[in-house]
């Protein structure tokens, strides 16, 4: 699985904490560091399962975990979910 690197500021030596994104077979997922990460992935759960965007699938596992799925993946979580 990949894991993405912390993002480094101008002071090269300090990593800035980020979140955690990990590539699986079938979905995204990203554990959030901060309440501002998590705040702003809550919002985007409206917009990217709206009617409008009915392919994607975002979905909060746990508190600050999300697994964004797509394609044939999307499809078989919505619909073992419930959501159509």
């Amino acid at each position: 699985m990949a894991t993405s690197r912390a993002v480094v500021s101008g002071d090269e030596e300090k990593p800035v904490a980020s979140a955690r994104v990990e590539i699986s077979d079938e979905c995204l997922e990203i554990d959030a560091q901060s309440a501002s990460d998590v705040m702003t992935l809550r919002s985007w759960v409206g917009r990217i399962n709206g009617s409008t965007n009915i392919q994607p699938y975002l979905v909060e596992e746990r508190p600050g975990t999300f697994r964004l799925y797509v394609g044939t993946a999307a499809e078989r979580v919505r619909t073992s979910k419930g959501v159509q």
